[in-house]
């Protein structure tokens, strides 16, 4: 067993190290930079977990727990959020006076009294460079950019914050433009900061292109007001620069910052400062637009009067030409009517002698066949005359034979002498009865036979 003078207690041997501490750090401090892996606000208090990760960035190399007293957190993150436009948070890289501090009960710990925003909003500019060097890398920073945007916008995709100052400038602006500019533009409300805003962006992406068969957009538009450099996180999230970039309709961005150029603004069909610019982009492109279709009606309108011009000097020498030209034809042709005038009497003069000569003989022969067909036919009329007497008595034999023989037909159908083959007939109440089911048949109904009548009494009915 070890004597007295070498055992202590842990209460012991921790004030023996809290004193060594205090005199080798007593009025040291130190500029650290490390990553927030752990955050916690406690009455005020902020517990920070801070560590140096290895060279690939997963375990760490140091770490220690860091505090910021509620004395001076407030002062320390106003400060910091000003600058940076962001909260202290978990996977921040910092820049931070501590002061290192061993408490008997806590144990070390570092005792955090500044943090420097410029280098984390460096460290923002860092991990921009790398997602643009990633994009290049991959082939697609600048595809948006060379897609076709139309000469006239006049239908967009807005993405914005409904309350956004940015939103409000842009569709004031277009729907106040000075050239009475038609523009039609639907808002997709997002989050336009944060961690969650660029997932919140793409997933608004996505539903334009869902939405683009029954809107027709020429074009995507993202405004926003300004705000910190820090603000400008989520427009260079990787993530969303890509989605940008590859996305099949242009897209402009305005996202109100003078300085600071996001990832967003790099890979974007058009990158303009602000959204008031953004707007007036859209409506000056109209007008240019309006303008070059203008001087090109006047050029048409130039070029159809020089044109008509030409063609009413070409028509008036052609006119003039034809005149001549029909003068002339006309005397040409009033000398050949006159000669074929001529020739047309002695023609028609020999054609008549012709037809005249010709419609002689005709009447001759005419006349003979006249006479050869009379005698014919009186011949003819001699031979039916002493054949008619005969052919008549014929034709009446005929027709007293058959209807001797309809007479006899009818006869038969004579109801009397249908009687007399042995049918008869029933009348009930007057009336022929026809069938046994004719209502409720009751009382008398009378017979008629050839000969006579026979009165019955009806007792039974069988419907057969």
């Amino acid at each position: 067993m070890q004597n007295d003078q070498s055992v202590f207690t842990l209460s012991q041997l921790s004030a023996k190290i809290a004193s060594v501490f205090r005199q080798a750090f007593a009025t040291s401090r130190f500029w650290v930079t490390a990553e927030i892996i752990g955050l916690k606000l406690s009455r005020g208090h902020c517990y920070l977990q801070l560590a140096e990760k290895d060279e690939f960035n997963v375990m760490p190399k140091a770490e220690f727990r860091g505090i910021i007293w509620a004395s001076s957190y407030n002062r320390i993150h106003a400060k910091f959020h000003k600058e940076t436009g962001r909260v202290l948070a978990e996977q921040m890289q910092i820049l931070c006076c501590v002061e290192v501090q061993f408490h008997e009960r806590y144990g070390l710990s570092l005792l955090v009294h500044e943090i420097d925003a410029s280098y984390t909003l460096g460290q923002l500019e860092l991990e921009r460079r790398k997602t643009i060097e990633l994009l290049t890398k991959e082939g697609i920073i600048h595809l948006n950019k060379e897609l076709r945007l139309p000469e006239v916008v006049q239908r967009i995709a807005v993405i914005s914050a409904e309350d956004s100052k940015g939103f409000e400038d842009f569709h004031t602006r277009l729907d106040n433009n000075p050239y009475g500019y038609s523009f039609h533009y639907t808002l997709y409300t997002s989050l336009l900061q944060g961690d969650l805003a660029a997932k919140d962006i793409i997933e608004k992406l996505d539903r334009i292109l869902d939405d683009q068969s029954k809107e027709s957009y020429d074009a995507v538009v993202i405004v926003r007001g300004g705000g910190g450099a820090s603000s400008l996180e989520c427009f260079n999230n990787y993530e969303l620069a890509k989605a940008i970039a590859i996305f099949p309709m242009p897209v402009i961005t305005g996202i109100g910052h003078t300085t600071d150029k996001s990832v967003v603004d790099e890979v974007a069909h058009i990158d303009l400062i602000t959204p008031t610019e953004a707007a007036v982009f859209l409506m000056e492109r109209m007008a240019e637009y309006e303008a070059l279709v203008l001087n090109t009606l006047d050029l048409i309108k130039d070029y159809a009067v020089e044109l008509i011009s030409e063609e009413k000097t070409n028509f008036q020498q052609q006119t003039q030409a034809i005149s001549i030209l029909i003068n002339q034809a006309l005397v040409g042709a009033k000398h050949k009517l006159e000669l074929n005038k001529m020739s047309i009497r002695h023609i028609f003069e020999n054609v008549l002698l012709e037809a005249i000569s010709n419609l002689q003989n005709h009447s001759s022969r005419l006349k003979f066949a006249t006479n050869s067909l009379i005698q014919f036919q009186r011949s003819n009329l001699d031979l039916q005359k002493d054949r008619l007497p005969s052919l008549v008595y014929r034709t009446i034999k005929n027709h007293h034979e058959d209807l001797f023989n309809k007479e006899s037909k009818t006869r038969l159908l004579d109801p009397i002498e249908v009687l007399k083959r042995g049918f008869s007939y029933t009348l009930y109440n007057g009336k022929l009865l026809q069938s046994a089911k004719e209502g409720k048949l009751k009382g008398e109904i009378t017979t008629i036979l050839a000969n006579g009548n026979i009165k019955s009494t009806i007792t039974e009915i069988n419907n057969g």
